[in-house]
């Protein structure tokens, strides 16, 4: 589950400070609610007790997904001009952190080092128009009797692609994966990344698919 810690915070406004909660360690597999907050940038805002006035601060945060492969080290934008310093911080954090940490869903996990949530907040806004599609892709499937594998998370990034592909068959390889995604493409074609992983498939020289978990 996500986390909280305790800052000291001092308002623009009035000067008063005052101690303000926040995230330390979001979840977004777990908390849709503060994943939709960072998307439209209201994450990091704070109200001043004494003032009313509302004002953004930053704290670092770890943001954490495994479904989609994130693991995510995100610092205030204000750390920028020592970035080195900090992402040697952040780095020797992550040697550090015990492998069974998250019930040991951070194993596999390749970490990533933003400085400002202005950063996180459209990797995660591209990807809910992705997991949006990849919904409505795996209904069509379900619907035309295919079956569906996982898409790596990474690789779906790298080649805009759905999170899922479907197939025919006893296995996900390219045959069955080909004719599953032309016969999908014949009844809804205007699910851009489904005709992107069509693209993909069609230059494959062997029938296994290396972007398939």
């Amino acid at each position: 589950m996500s986390t909280k810690g305790v800052f000291r915070v001092k308002c623009p406004s009035c000067g008063d400070n005052f101690d303000a909660d926040f995230w330390t360690v979001v979840r977004g597999d777990s908390d849709a609610d503060l994943k939709d907050l960072i998307i439209s940038g209201e994450f990091d805002l704070l109200g001043c007790p004494r003032c009313s006035t509302v004002f953004s601060h930053e704290e670092p945060f770890l943001y954490l997904d495994p479904r989609y492969e994130l693991l995510v080290f995100v610092m205030p934008e204000n750390y920028r001009p020592e970035k080195e310093k900090w992402l040697a911080k952040m780095r020797a954090d992550y040697e550090a952190l015990d492998p069974a940490s998250f019930g040991g869903r951070l194993a596999g996990l390749e970490p990533a080092y933003f400085f400002g949530v202005g950063e996180l907040s459209p990797l995660l806004s591209r990807d809910r128009d992705m997991e949006e599609e990849s919904e409505v892709l795996a209904c069509l499937a379900g619907e035309s009797n295919f079956k569906t594998a996982k898409i790596k998370a990474g690789e779906a990034r790298l080649r805009d692609l759905p999170f899922c592909l479907p197939y025919s068959g006893p296995a996900p390889v390219k045959g069955g994966a080909l004719s599953a995604v032309k016969k999908l493409l014949a009844v809804n074609d205007a699910l851009p990344r489904l005709k992107n992983l069509l693209k993909e498939l069609e230059v494959l020289a062997a029938e296994e698919i290396p972007f398939v978990k």
